[in-house]
């Protein structure tokens, strides 16, 4: 008989085939469209016509997001991320058939849409299903599943790079649709959401819910308890996104917004988007070669985020967010040295002199990534929406969503210009928006672990809350 805790966790595996999906086509997008194939089909493209066609997903997806807070509330955690998944199904079947460019513009924006449904849904739905003891660790089933799919879009467009013909640019288009047909088919099959469940007065369903994904039945009735004390206050009203920003709310709102947003101006989307552009500049000089290093990195940002995955709870919070930053920052900061004193622009491109220098800016965007994986891309979902009370979480998840993605759509819009512009300006300045995040965290980031919900709720109440600033694993 399969064990309640195996049983949340194949639940959060198959929810987070959503992020799967997200990692498919970041993994994939950047070596498509460096592939002789696509050119020769859809024609060159431009740095500027690329960053266009490469950030489009994100603006659909920051606007479905925003939308994503109603759908949840409205239809369920569940459902929210099954609709998700059938307009990427649809975003990815059109890519997958596009003949010209404009159609494939208009696929990525539709795939955006479903993206910004799902993957806004999916961290609230997880955290929800979740006994407070493994939380964290349910919750980074979805970064697990976001860092497999890139590896795997990696080496799918590595591999698919070698088939002749408009086959090779259309196989991860294909395999992205059929990992979306795998969602749909078996989110209706999926438990609700038991605080969705007494949300919307369904108490009895709640309990069933409850009784199935808890070891112990003796302690149901005392969390349906807590469920119902955080949402007895105006429970039968819908929260507003006026309400988010309230003077009640507004610091943790305003924090995990912040959180959310600065996540993406650490640079890691311009690595894993553009990662053959960086692996050209750093000395390799065909493309096959850049995409083996792309997955490369992929492999790294996968198998870092192992750790998180294991020790996340006990790690807690500030931990990886204040460590991480500060090892993310530094390995930019080092690539931008390098870049400022070896590097230089020539016909339009940006070389950098030297095998030492440029083995070093490889290991170091390698360090970067892992870094980053062990940390900032398993945390920072998981603190931003716990920290937001029940009856609020979906909307305001949504609104962090929005800002994560509209920061993302500038980063990924202008990386590719920024990057042939300036050998050693992209790498300061992504450098000093993490610190200045890490600041952030060291300053104004209560610890949230070993906390349920609902403890969580009332640390934030608290007119002076104490904030547990060590950074020590304890």
């Amino acid at each position: 008989m399969v064990s309640v805790t195996t049983k949340i966790y194949l639940i959060a595996l198959h929810a987070s085939l959503a992020g799967m999906l997200w990692g498919l086509d970041t993994g994939s997008i950047g070596p498509i469209t460096q592939m002789e194939q696509f050119s020769s089909s859809i024609g060159h493209l431009s740095s500027g016509v690329l960053g266009i066609y490469v950030a489009c997903i994100l603006l659909s997806a920051s606007l479905s997001s925003i939308c994503s807070g109603y759908v949840a509330d409205l239809l369920s955690r569940k459902y929210g991320i099954l609709t998700g998944g059938i307009v990427v199904l649809l975003g990815t079947i059109i890519s997958a058939s596009a003949k010209t460019f404009p159609v494939l513009v208009c696929a990525r924006l539709i795939t955006g849409i479903g993206q910004g449904q799902s993957i806004s849904v999916v961290t609230i739905y997880l955290c929800e299903i979740s006994p407070q003891e493994i939380r964290g660790t349910v919750a980074t089933v979805l970064q697990l599943l976001i860092t497999i799919g890139i590896a795997l879009g990696y080496f799918v467009a590595y591999a698919s790079s070698r088939i002749g013909g408009e086959l090779a640019w259309r196989t991860p288009f294909i395999l992205e649709a059929s990992m979306a047909a795998i969602l749909v088919s078996g989110m209706a099959f999926m438990p609700y959401s038991p605080r969705w469940l007494v949300q919307r007065g369904r108490i009895d369903e709640a309990r069933a819910v409850l009784q199935k994904l808890r070891a112990s039945s003796e302690f149901v009735e005392d969390e349906l308890r807590l469920i119902k004390g955080s949402l007895e206050e105006r429970s039968r009203e819908d929260a507003s996104y006026r309400e988010i920003f309230q003077r009640r709310y507004i610091r943790r709102s305003v924090l995990s917004v912040f959180l959310m947003s600065f996540e993406m101006l650490c640079g890691i989307d311009a690595v894993l988007y553009y990662a053959p552009i960086l692996f050209t500049q750093a000395g390799f000089t065909s493309n096959r070669a850049a995409f083996l290093a792309s997955g490369v990195s992929g492999i790294i940002n996968l198998i870092f985020t192992i750790p998180a995955q294991l020790w996340v709870d006990k790690w807690g919070r500030r931990f990886p967010l204040i460590g991480g930053g500060i090892s993310i920052a530094t390995c930019f900061m080092a690539i931008g040295a390098l870049y400022a004193i070896y590097g230089g622009r020539a016909d339009g491109q940006v070389y950098l002199s030297g095998k030492g220098p440029q083995w070093a800016v490889i290991t170091l965007i390698y360090m970067f990534v892992a870094s980053f994986s062990w940390s900032w891309a398993v945390v920072i979902k998981i603190y931003a929406c716990e920290i937001i009370p029940t009856r609020l979480r979906a909307k305001t998840c949504a609104v962090q969503q929005l800002s994560n993605w509209l920061v993302n759509f500038t980063v990924a819009l202008t990386a590719p210009l920024f990057l042939r512009a300036s050998p050693s300006g992209p790498y300061f300045f992504f450098g000093a928006a993490t610190l200045f995040t890490t600041a952030v965290c060291h300053f104004f980031m209560p610890e949230t672990k070993g906390k349920s919900l609902e403890e969580i709720e009332d640390l934030f109440e608290m007119t002076r809350p104490v904030m547990d600033r060590s950074v020590v694993i304890a």
